[in-house]
Parts: C-alpha cells; structure tokens; sequence
C-alpha cells in the first residue's frame, strides 16, 4: 500500500495513496496504524482518504481499528477528504457516528487539536 505520513507535534497526517481500501491492503494498514498508534510522538492522526475510490468491509476494519487504538489512548482520529463513494458507503453501514469526519486537512488538525482529550 503507497502512503504518506507528515508527522508534526501534535498529530500525524496519513496521506493513503492507493485507490482501494480492501483486503489486499488492509492488512498492512492495520500494521502501519498499530505502529503509529503506538509511538508516543505522532500524537492524533488525521487520515486522508482523498484518492480512496473503492472500500470493502477490510477497508472499513482497518478504519475502524485505528480509531479504537486512539479512542483507548485518548487521541483523536480524523477522517478527511472523504470521496462521496466512501462517505456514502460510512453512512450506510452508520459508521458515520463512528467516526469523525473533516472536509479537508486544515479542518481536521482543527478538529483533532480542539477535542483533544
């Protein structure tokens, strides 16, 4: 899976590059968000989903694992750039209350760094 990671103070952006969220990736996004979740430094993560055309039930587990390892370490998960596919697909499997999701970047840092918990 090709991704991108900005780390900075307080959060990390995860840049996903790949047009599938499924199972051929999801494996090793889960790895990637287990690791990140687990370094003291990369603070929340915001995580663009912006070149994601297409996501199967993998996909939406690997999403739903990182945001239970930043609920359980108090750190916020956020979910940007969201195509319309993805958002719909959120909303129908109601994972849309799920999770908190940011129209682009900067209001994601925002979002992350005004919950902060």
């Amino acid at each position: 899976m090709k991704f991108e990671i900005q780390t900075e103070e307080d959060y990390s952006i995860m840049t996903l590059k790949s047009e599938r969220l499924d199972s051929k990736v999801a494996p090793e996004l889960k790895s990637q968000f287990i690791v990140l979740a687990n370094t003291r430094d990369t603070g929340h993560l915001i995580l663009d989903l912006g070149a994601v055309a297409f996501a199967d039930s993998s996909g939406l587990g690997a999403l739903l694992l990182a945001q239970r390892l930043y609920r359980d370490l108090d750190r916020n998960l956020v979910l940007c750039n969201v195509p319309d596919r993805i958002r719909k697909l959120l909303e129908i499997s109601q994972l849309n209350n799920v999770f908190t999701i940011a129209s682009n970047t900067s209001e994601g840092i925002s979002i992350a760094s005004e919950t902060a918990g």
